[in-house]
């Protein structure tokens, strides 16, 4: 196997063409926050989770997201491609900490630590 120093690593972000990449806003910072790039591309995909498990398998991290009709997948290349490792579901109404620490969290998947919670009521304000 060759190895190609051309390839930058990074965490591939999919999202539907019909989607804005402001919804998803909070999701860039979180992975800004940890340090960790990242590249949007718009593709069409019937769910998030389709779009997340290609992304995974497409990425040099083996980490990838998906955003396709308001929901947000985080998947990993070795995941059964049905079973992401977390979703959100109503991606514009979810509270922007929510967002932030789904972001960092794939960043974390990437770097092996523990993720944070995204679970709203547990969250500080």
């Amino acid at each position: 196997m060759e190895l190609d120093l051309n390839v930058r690593p990074m965490v591939l972000i999919y999202l539907s063409k019909s989607a804005s990449i402001e919804d998803i806003q909070y999701v860039l910072y979180g992975l800004e926050e940890e340090k960790i790039p990242f590249s949007i591309e718009q593709k069409e995909f019937s769910t998030a989770t389709k779009a997340a498990y290609v992304a995974a398998n497409t990425s040099s991290l083996n980490v990838g997201i998906g955003y396709v009709n308001n929901e947000a997948a985080l998947h990993y290349k070795n995941l059964a491609p049905e079973t992401p490792y977390q979703s959100i579901q109503r991606v514009v109404t979810c509270p922007p900490l929510v967002l932030k620490s789904f972001g960092g969290n794939a960043a974390r998947l990437v770097k092996g630590v523990p993720f944070k919670s995204i679970d709203p009521m547990e969250v500080k304000l």
